[in-house]
């Protein structure tokens, strides 16, 4: 029976679950319009192509593990083997749109300063999208970064590397 706008189909939904599932579909839809309205590609979400063109999908670096499912309501195990949201990590164009929206100058020289300061402000969006660190290998890749500061070598070790890449171990 239709009664004025509500239909049958929801009775004994609860109003948590509905909130739960609206709340989601913004979500969802606020994270494509952040990244139709960012100009992010699907390309962008795969990885970062196109370093030279200094446009912000090349300078963040790529999250290392892969996204999580914007509806879940279970933990899962992250990349370093601690339990992490279900939903984290957000999408490589979320994590893109929200980096470009809170850095307008984002350093994109292959120098170690730089390439700290990328990860660092990429794992600032990542918990400005409500998702933590460990959803993600950047912390372990920055770690690696910062540890070359002491290194005299550091500029030989970085000559090889793409432009977000980290050193090995």
């Amino acid at each position: 029976m239709y009664r004025g706008g509500v239909s049958s189909y929801r009775r004994g939904v609860s109003s948590r679950t509905r909130k739960l599932v609206i709340g989601g579909a913004a979500a969802a839809l606020l994270g494509s319009a952040l990244a139709v309205g960012t100009g992010m590609s699907q390309a962008a979400e795969q990885g970062n192509a196109g370093a030279g063109s200094g446009n912000v999908n090349a300078l963040v670096p790529a999250l290392g593990f892969s996204p999580g499912d914007p509806n879940a309501t279970a933990d899962r195990v992250g990349p370093t083997g601690v339990n992490v949201p279900g939903r984290c990590p957000p999408t490589q164009a979320q994590v893109n749109a929200q980096v470009a929206l809170k850095n307008a100058n984002l350093p994109s020289g292959t120098d170690l300063e730089s390439r700290i300061q990328r990860f660092e402000k990429t794992l600032s969006a990542i918990q400005d999208l409500k998702c933590p660190a460990s959803s993600t290998t950047l912390l372990g890749r920055l770690n690696s970064l910062t540890a070359l500061r002491a290194n005299a070598n550091r500029d030989d070790v970085l000559r090889g590397l793409d432009l977000n890449e980290t050193p090995a171990g």
